[in-house]
């Protein structure tokens, strides 16, 4: 298939294409085609003059509609408008061939017309306009002469059409045309009807007259009415109607007419028509518009391959360039270098013709390249992806760049959650009507492995509208990620505890402990890496503010260290209080505020030190990969999503009392491996490995990154590549360079790789006190429950429920015996009756060996009490082994 062109030199309306415009070419060489065969049969039909019974012209009748199908947006109304004009280009390359003569009129809009107004009035109308614009354009006597009598004759015919309808006795407020549509027999009308169409074939000089006919499926309440008049009106073998539309719908809508007219009395239930329906709207439309005269035209996806964009701002060869490479181009430009896994770079493409060409004007292959290759996204061009993104219904592409245009507005340091993409009540309250995601049933899904009755306390009356986008499980409160004061002295840096643990909520006993949450740490290590994306312009305003600046940010990383962590569950209800039952090491917990405010806030200043330092450091490395700033917020998003659905899971297995001898220094460990992994698998451009890590494996393992990275296949896929040399520049000489062995980083990847290091070792990670890389031997804050008790397994609420359920559970020998209306009135009349010895020896024999078989089948635990005082009774009457 050749190239097809959207040139936008062209009038966004003007639907007039020449060949190298028409996309639907095969749709094209189908239609004049059926064109060229209906024009023929029509010219070998008898001609009008020579007609002396019209009723025998009225009988022929032939089903000649073209369908000419597609959803929305396909084109077909540009299709139809364009068919004239096919028609002529295939008269044209088909010179020495003999061809009908077509006249074609200008479409009919079904849709527009008004209540009143019969389709067929308007067919005799518009054919009748179209004789008298015929008739106006004969300037020369001699042709104006030769019509006269076509034009008698034509009046003759529509006379007698408008006077066909005169009955005797019948009463009609309508005049001439009008009655047409009151007329009761149409087969004389048919037959007038053929005439007329006649009349007008000869002034129009053709030998068919072809009627386009557009959204005749979208005239919802005409629909049905307008294909009657098709069937019985243009069946007429001089008009050849072009029809487009919907055939799915056409067969519903037909579908539904034929029911009502099938419909059972008093409301009773139509099952007959119910069935009957759905084959006779098959064979109906299988008349009126036959299968073989209907054209479909092709889904955008067949085309796009073959499309190439005229761009008169282009600097490339002719201003073109392909669609394909357009939507390449497109991604780079809003999403930035990240490779699009798990959906990274989703935005809503289109999914016809017409959108299609809404959005290359929209955001047209020159905005891409009006600095370069590198340029940055100009905030008109945000705006222009939110308006298209809320056009298709599209939230993460409407999030993302709502986040940018708020990016591109903030003058001051930023945290996270100020942007919509990670703040999940923003969204919620921008209240799109479209929204489809329900936050809070998401996350109470997750909590079901958590304590459910404190989690769903929590996440109540928070987020009450959908939001745009599927977010991660919040970072949930479990009892067992707590550390106790007592262990808090053994972090070797402080620092790690303001960083990773959060105590102050609010709890029922009037206690406040540490519990670990990692949002802190990724909120310090997104805002430090929108700060080091920045560029230098911004970084120094002109009169050299640069000392106020780095103030500015030095409090936003206090705020954030200072605050609940973001998107922990304690963020979006931090007033709600937390049942807990602590030891005494609570009460120890109580005074941490104030006593240490004082040098918990110099620690804090200098942390907020190191991270400032930091982004200066990394500002070469970051900017080297992240051109635009506003690009930065779709890796971060990609890897936000990644990251913390991992640390769900790694939560849930600490909530389930794995990893019992872990500490603090471990989980900070596991949270490292899981971003380092996050980044790794959406930077690198191919050949990543999307499977967790770091879940289980042992935590003196962790504690080695070298043997770490060696006994995970997902890390060295992902991570270690960023540590393999770069390559030498070939032009140096053998004195200069040294020949390498192994794989080696291209330039590319280098750049890649140096802003993977640039995370690893944020400060996070490396200013703990501590080498993050080798720590084997290194003591930190052991990982208990409330109490500082070593975890165990924690059970969930339908575990819990399932587990005092069993504990319930009865001796069916028993119940069978004891109760309301039984020999005993309860288990506890029947051990008495036991221990007191009123019972036969024989029927306690006979009672033992029934209880003792069922015990055989389940834990003595599972047993309600009374069940087991019975067996008891029984052991001590006849001095058996109560262990059985």
């Amino acid at each position: 298939m050749k190239s097809i062109k959207l040139d936008l030199n062209k009038a966004e309306y003007d639907e007039q294409f020449s060949s190298q415009d028409l996309w639907q070419r095969q749709a094209a060489t189908a239609l004049v085609k059926h064109l060229e065969c209906f024009g023929k049969q029509a010219s070998m039909m008898l001609s009008y003059e020579s007609k002396s019974d019209s009723s025998r012209y009225g009988s022929q009748n032939i089903h000649n509609a073209i369908l000419i199908s597609g959803g929305r947006g396909t084109g077909k109304s540009v299709f139809l408008k364009n068919a004239e004009a096919l028609w002529g280009d295939y008269v044209k390359t088909e010179k020495g061939k003999t061809l009908p003569k077509l006249y074609f009129t200008p479409l009919i809009d079904p849709t527009l017309l008004q209540d009143h107004d019969s389709f067929t009035n308007v067919l005799v109308a518009h054919i009748y306009n179209q004789v008298i614009d015929a008739l106006s354009s004969c300037v020369l006597q001699k042709e104006a002469e030769n019509q006269e009598k076509n034009k008698q004759d034509f009046y003759k015919a529509l006379r007698n059409l408008a006077e066909a309808i005169e009955q005797p006795g019948e009463r009609s407020d309508h005049t001439g045309l009008d009655k047409i549509i009151q007329y009761s027999s149409g087969i004389k009308i048919d037959a007038l009807f053929y005439e007329f169409v006649a009349a007008a074939k000869n002034i129009l000089k053709c030998d068919a007259i072809v009627l386009p006919i557009d959204d005749v499926d979208m005239a919802l309440d005409k629909a049905y009415s307008v294909l009657e008049e098709i069937r019985r009106r243009l069946s007429c073998p001089d008009i050849i109607p072009l029809v487009s539309g919907d055939l799915e719908l056409y067969q519903h809508l037909v579908k539904l007419n034929l029911i009502q007219s099938l419909s059972g009395s008093f409301g009773e239930k139509n099952l007959y028509g119910d069935q009957k329906s759905g084959k006779l709207a098959e064979a109906y439309l299988a008349k009126v518009l036959p299968n073989h005269y209907r054209i479909a035209l092709k889904p955008i996806e067949d085309l796009v391959s073959y499309l190439t964009i005229i761009d008169p701002e282009l600097s490339t060869s002719n201003n073109e360039k392909s669609y394909t490479k357009y939507q390449v181009d497109s991604k780079k430009y809003f999403f930035g270098p990240i490779n699009g896994e798990e959906k990274s770079t989703d935005y809503p493409l289109p999914t016809s013709a017409r959108e299609v060409g809404q959005l290359i004007r929209l955001l047209p292959p020159s905005t891409m390249h009006k600095d370069g290759v590198n340029c940055k996204t100009s905030l008109e061009d945000w705006e222009s992806m939110l308006i298209w993104s809320e056009g298709m219904q599209h939230g993460a592409g409407y999030a993302l760049a709502r986040s940018a245009i708020q990016l591109v507005h903030k003058s001051k340091a930023f945290r996270l959650n100020q942007l919509m993409a990670f703040n999940v009540q923003e969204q919620a309250n921008e209240r799109l009507p479209w929204a489809q995601y329900d936050f809070i049933a998401e996350q109470k899904v997750s909590a079901e492995s958590f304590d459910k009755k404190t989690n769903n306390f929590l996440l109540s009356c928070t987020v009450n509208d959908k939001i745009l986008r599927s977010m991660p499980p919040l970072e949930m409160h479990t009892d067992n990620m707590s550390v106790t004061e007592t262990n808090a002295k053994n972090v070797k840096n402080p620092i790690a505890l303001a960083i990773y643990t959060h105590w102050a909520y609010y709890s029922t006993q009037g206690y406040q402990q540490r519990k670990i949450f990692f949002s802190r740490a990724f909120d310090l290590l997104a805002t430090s890496l929108f700060m080091a994306a920045a560029s230098n312009t911004s970084e120094v305003d002109e009169d050299g503010k640069a000392e106020l600046i780095d103030k500015d940010k030095r409090n936003k990383f206090r705020e954030i260290l200072n605050t609940v962590p973001f998107y922990s569950i304690h963020a979006l209800n931090p007033t709600k209080t937390v049942e807990e039952d602590l030891s005494k090491e609570g009460s120890i917990a109580e005074n941490l505020e104030s006593d240490h405010e004082e040098g918990d806030s110099a620690l804090v200043d200098q942390f907020s030190g190191h991270l400032l330092q930091w982004t200066k450091d990394n500002q070469l490395d970051v900017q080297a990969y992240i051109k635009d700033s506003t690009r930065l917020v779709a890796l971060l998003s990609a890897v936000f999503n990644k990251a913390f659905s991992q640390l769900n899971l790694l939560r849930n297995l600490y909530h389930k009392g794995e990893h019992p001898e872990e500490q603090l220094l471990d989980g900070i460990l596991r949270f490292r491996y899981i971003v380092a992994n996050a980044f790794g698998f959406f930077i690198k451009s191919k050949g990543v490995v999307p499977a967790n890590l770091a879940l289980t494996t042992s935590h003196i393992t962790l504690r080695e990154k070298a043997t770490f990275a060696n006994s995970s296949s997902t890390y060295k896929r992902n991570v270690s590549w960023v540590d393999l040399p770069e390559k030498v520049d070939d032009s140096l000489g053998e004195d200069e360079g040294s020949e390498q062995i192994g794989p080696t980083l291209s330039s590319t990847e280098v750049i890649e790789a140096r802003f993977v290091k640039a995370v690893m070792n944020h400060p996070v990670f490396t200013q703990l006190g501590v080498d993050i890389n080798s720590c084997v031997s290194e003591q930190s804050a052991l990982i208990t429950n409330s109490s500082g008790s070593p975890r165990k397994q924690s059970l969930t609420d339908s575990q819990a429920k399932e587990k005092r359920k069993k504990a319930g559970e009865k001796f069916a020998s028993i119940t069978a015996l004891a109760g309301k209306g039984k020999q005993y009135l309860s288990p506890d009349a029947l051990s008495k009756e036991i221990s007191d010895g009123e019972m036969p020896l024989e029927s306690m024999e006979e009672l033992w060996n029934k209880l003792k078989e069922e015990l055989e089948k389940s834990e003595r635990s599972e047993f309600a009490k009374n069940h087991l005082k019975v067996f008891d009774a029984l052991a001590n009457k006849l001095g058996r082994n109560l262990d059985v």
